[in-house]
């Protein structure tokens, strides 16, 4: 049982001189690892991808250098309707497409990464299958202003999303997953090929079916919609939904100390008759993956899809994400931020509103510097009972061409010192555990370059399963270089706790620094110290799709004191480019006080509330704030003003 080369599937040309410079690091991993970690892959191979184009490259160009490694079908019709060249597409290629990233396709494509929901031990959902694509679809909704959600829950027969008339003000809903909701009312939309869409008129004619002496049968709604995200109390979508176009706002529903809540109805946009929502459910099998490994394909089809729907009634579209991955490369230059900042340039009238995250205080980020001929060393924390992989992601700055990486497992032999354009794994090339992959370039940011570290669970049902011990993991990172590194090297561990509404398969892990909160027994430290040695700070946490330009993030404060929130996810980003400060724009309201944490917002059924805690219904706020023509982010300076905390300051309520 030692270290070993990764084992050479088919989705790497390891005949090339340098095979892994510019790959995506988990693309090596799934490849060398048969698939494991997704759940394996299904005859044809097709896999979820998102694919940046060459300036001034078709997806005709690309058809044609893809070896029949990728088809017409393969590619959305929103990406190729007459008079449209996104360099973003997503697509669902085979292996034979990967393989020519550096020959044929290198003309064509610039980065491509693979976008897969990490399937957990005893899963519930299967990996979604490869759809069939066909032309682009205008549907529009004949609205001023497009409010669009991508969320987890839509409740579309809730009392707050009805108009004047009483109807509902959810215009289009599309589910995802080819086995989700409304496979019996709707229809599979045209140009994604996957899952199903209903209007507006469709939803009300469910409604009024199942509507009597003027009372909705909420739970006859989603049964028959076969909607069973909804038969929760809650969901995630439901809350957010609520935040961001409500019939009662936020601010109605949060007293204060000598104030009860008023409960006043909204008169705002986001509440009124000229506002339609498009509400895109992501899938299942996706949502029991809280890394948010997949969230590029998925995101960037739903917004695509919402956007389909404005026409010449548009005047504004406003979309809210409350989901967001806590990776790297945290630097405006993954490919969903720059897929934002196309979308921005191609839709002036277009806002995206997304949540900060909530890692502040889970030591989920390293950072630190490498002088000449040193090194550094990260104690990580792998949990036990954990059925799902987990993964670090450590993010090199320019020029660090002579760093080198070990690990060292609890009771295991250390790993050889793994240099860039080298990837190897334990214990076993045919059934690994873990795997160092090191690309001296990497598809997944255009800043420096990152090495994955990639781990199997550390507990499993099935016999059949690679797994890794548990406990305290070392991570030595050195410079070889006779000069120290320029900038600092950052680490993140994926996210792997679990989303709202879904089975509790994982366990987060954590790094471990006795300088991270030494007075602890005292008083629990609230911020990183200035000047601190500690290599793990709580500054630094944004989502990895949360430090570009395009989008207005917002993170979270204490309504009662108006403090940053001990979880609202702080900037600076990694190496943020020209123009970026890579903060918050600003804060919302996510406590109301520090007994009474979270904010109410309805539930599935009825008059029910439910509270959620986390800046997801910060993102909303923002969003209801910018569709109401409050130049964004329109905040108030906050008593105690720092940027990378609340941006420009404190968003009212």
């Amino acid at each position: 049982m030692t270290w070993q080369p990764i084992a050479h599937g088919a989705h790497i040309d390891w005949t090339q001189t340098d095979p892994l410079d510019g790959a995506d690091p988990y693309l090596v991993w799934a490849d060398g690892s048969g698939f494991a970690c997704y759940g394996g892959l299904d005859a044809p191979g097709k896999i979820a991808t998102l694919i940046e184009l060459q300036a001034g490259k078709t997806v005709a160009d690309l058809l044609i250098h893809a070896g029949g490694g990728l088809q017409l079908a393969d590619i959305p019709g929103a990406y190729r309707s007459a008079g449209l060249q996104p360099r973003f597409i997503t697509a669902w290629p085979q292996a034979e497409f990967f393989k020519r990233l550096k020959t044929t396709l290198a003309s064509v494509v610039a980065r491509a990464e693979i976008s897969l929901p990490v399937v957990p031990q005893r899963a519930k959902f299967k990996p979604l299958a490869a759809p069939a694509c066909g032309p682009a679809v205008r549907r529009g909704i004949q609205r001023k202003t497009l409010i669009g959600i991508i969320d987890d829950g839509c409740a579309f027969a809730h009392y707050h999303l009805r108009d004047s008339a009483g109807n509902t003000r959810v215009c289009r809903l599309w589910d995802q997953e080819d086995q989700g909701a409304f496979v019996h009312q709707g229809n599979v939309p045209a140009d994604f090929g996957r899952g199903h869409e209903v209007t507006g008129a469709q939803l009300q004619s469910l409604i009024n079916s199942l509507t009597q002496y003027a009372a909705v049968d909420e739970d006859a709604c989603y049964a028959s919609a076969s909607y069973d995200r909804l038969k929760k109390a809650a969901t995630h979508g439901a809350h957010v939904t609520d935040v961001f176009a409500g019939a009662v706002p936020v601010g109605s529903r949060v007293g204060s100390a000598s104030m009860p809540p008023t409960w006043a109805a909204a008169s705002d946009v986001a509440s009124s008759d000229d506002a339609g929502l498009v509400f895109v459910q992501l899938p299942r099998a996706c949502l029991q993956d809280p890394s948010g490994a997949w969230l590029d394909l998925h995101v960037l089809d739903a917004l695509r899809y919402i956007l389909s729907c404005a026409d010449e009634h548009t005047e504004q579209v406003v979309i809210n994400l409350s989901f967001g991955p806590q990776r790297g490369p945290n630097d405006g230059t993954g490919l969903l931020e720059k897929a934002f900042d196309e979308l921005g340039a191609e839709f002036p009238h277009l806002t995206l509103t997304l949540a900060a995250g909530n890692s502040f205080s889970e030591r989920g980020h390293a950072v630190f510097g490498l002088k000449a001929q040193t090194s550094e060393t990260l104690h990580w924390q792998v949990m036990p009972g954990d059925e799902t992989p987990t993964f670090v992601q450590l993010w090199l700055p320019e020029g660090a061409t002579q760093v080198e990486v070990k690990v060292t497992a609890p009771g295991i032999a250390p790993s050889p010192w793994i240099k860039p354009g080298e990837a190897q794994v334990w214990p076993d090339a045919a059934r690994p555990s873990c795997g160092i992959i090191y690309p001296p370039r990497t598809s997944r940011g255009s800043i420096g370059s990152m090495a994955l570290l990639a781990l199997a669970p550390s507990a499993s049902f099935s016999p059949d399963t690679a797994l890794v011990p548990h406990g305290l993991w070392k991570i030595e990172i050195r410079n070889t270089a006779a000069t120290a590194l320029a900038k600092p090297v950052h680490a993140w561990i994926d996210r792997d706790d679990f989303n709202l509404g879904t089975l509790v398969r994982g366990r987060q892990s954590y790094f471990v620094d006795p300088l991270y909160d030494p007075l602890r027994y005292l008083k629990a430290a609230t911020d990183d110290t200035p000047g601190s040695p500690a290599l793990v700070r709580r500054r630094g946490t944004l989502t990895g799709i949360a430090t570009g330009s395009a989008a207005r993030v917002a993170a979270g404060y204490r309504h009662s004191d108006q403090k940053h929130v001990d979880y609202s996810s702080a900037g600076p980003g990694r190496a943020p480019a020209a123009g970026l400060a890579a903060n918050p724009d600003c804060a919302a309201v996510t406590d109301q006080s520090r007994s009474l944490s979270g904010l109410l917002a309805a539930g599935t059924r009825g008059s029910s509330v439910v509270r959620l805690i986390g800046t997801s219904t910060a993102a909303p706020q923002l969003a209801r704030w910018v569709a109401d023509g409050q130049p964004p982010p329109g905040p108030l300076p906050g008593p105690h003003a720092d940027p990378q905390l609340e941006g420009a300051g404190l968003l009212p309520l």
